[in-house]
């Protein structure tokens, strides 16, 4: 059976919807670029390298780890049927097993013995995640059912060294909702968020002050924007895309360059918790439109479907640790949201049916563990 990337097929599909002349909202709230995308590796290469193994099972040597890791392949094939929750108990067992399996024949490996045990191991592997893709289809899933599995498979406690600063961003932004906005018209909101960032832009990133005094401004420029979502329409927004793109990427560049102004670690769990941020933001005040207007219109319906899929297709297991409790229930809450959204928008155009995408989701996660 062919491997695929669910989410790398969708991006494709994205930015060629993006370029069409009248579709000038969904991409503004994007985050793509790859500076930050390596950047978001080493953070959790961090991670990572800071949970202990979660395996705890011991085999005397690597015939008897695959013996095992083969029982558990059968286990599952047992299954007809499996509700969610089952899907969560069987994934955590076999990434349990799979730890303790893999450091099993790695160490038979270093030692020359059972080389070929890791060729049976990758296939007993890919078997076990088609068995596992097989049960996700063997019920209809909802986004609720993909929130369920985010909620519970996301990862153990972020290590020592991190929980500091999550800490510390999280306060950071929940300081910022206390700021009142008060909405102004269409072109104040623009000329505000120009000016927001061709001042961010006129001056050199010097301190870790500089950096946080943007992050405050552009949240308030953007909730200015959302004020406005629905009646955007036709008006161009790539003035501001690339203006944005440009101060990201001179904010990553400069922590590059000094290590005093903040460490890689600080700042890719703080422009994470940006882009997530944005992305609640922005799919809650669709969801609001949603409730109160009429898409007659199949491009703004296509718009708006982009956008309340975005923190589904951008919130992957890494920046779902880093979202708050509030904003975990804000995702619960989209979650219960979608079908009902999904009805509303029903002129919008998507490559993939949308009664289909929370499977599809929960196959690319449980796929790319």
């Amino acid at each position: 059976m062919e491997r695929f990337s669910l989410k790398r097929k969708l991006h494709k599909w994205q930015v060629k919807y993006a370029q069409h002349p009248k579709c000038t909202v969904s991409h503004l709230i994007r985050w793509e670029n790859n500076h930050t995308h390596f950047l978001l590796i080493l953070i959790s290469l961090l991670y990572l390298s800071g949970c202990s193994s979660k395996g705890n099972h011991h085999f005397q040597d690597s015939n008897e780890a695959v013996h095992a890791y083969s029982n558990l392949l059968h286990q599952i094939r047992l299954h007809d049927k499996a509700s969610t929750d089952l899907i969560i108990d069987l994934v955590n067992e076999w990434q349990t097993l799979s730890d303790s399996v893999f450091a099993c024949i790695n160490r038979d490996s270093i030692n020359n013995k059972n080389y070929h045990t890791k060729s049976a191991y990758r296939i007993i592997n890919d078997s076990i995640i088609l068995e596992l893709e097989r049960l996700i289809d063997s019920n209809p899933r909802i986004f609720k059912d993909y929130y369920h599995v985010l909620n519970k498979l996301s990862g153990p406690e972020l290590p020592e060294e991190v929980r500091g600063l999550v800490a510390s961003a999280h306060l950071f932004f929940h300081s910022m909702d206390s700021i009142t906005i008060r909405q102004v018209d269409k072109r104040h909101t623009i000329l505000f968020y120009e000016n927001t960032l061709d001042s961010a832009l006129s001056h050199n990133i010097r301190s870790k002050q500089d950096i946080l005094h943007f992050l405050k401004a552009e949240d308030i420029a953007f909730r200015l924007f959302l004020g406005h979502l629905s009646s955007w329409g036709d008006m161009s927004l790539n003035h501001i895309k690339v203006k944005t793109e440009a101060q990201t990427k001179n904010i990553f560049e400069a922590t590059a360059r000094n290590q005093a102004i903040m460490s890689k670690s600080e700042i890719v769990i703080l422009m994470t918790m940006r882009n997530n941020r944005r992305l609640l933001q922005n799919a809650n005040t669709c969801v609001t439109d949603v409730h109160k207007l009429s898409f007659k219109d199949s491009n703004q319906a296509t718009a708006y479907l982009w956008m309340l899929l975005q923190p589904w297709l951008s919130i992957d297991g890494f920046s779902y640790t880093l979202l708050s409790q509030e904003e975990k229930e804000s995702l619960e809450k989209l979650a219960a949201e979608m079908p009902q959204a999904f009805r509303q928008l029903e002129s919008g155009r998507f490559p993939i049916d949308l009664n289909e995408l929370p499977s599809l989701l929960m196959k690319a996660y449980i796929d790319n563990l």
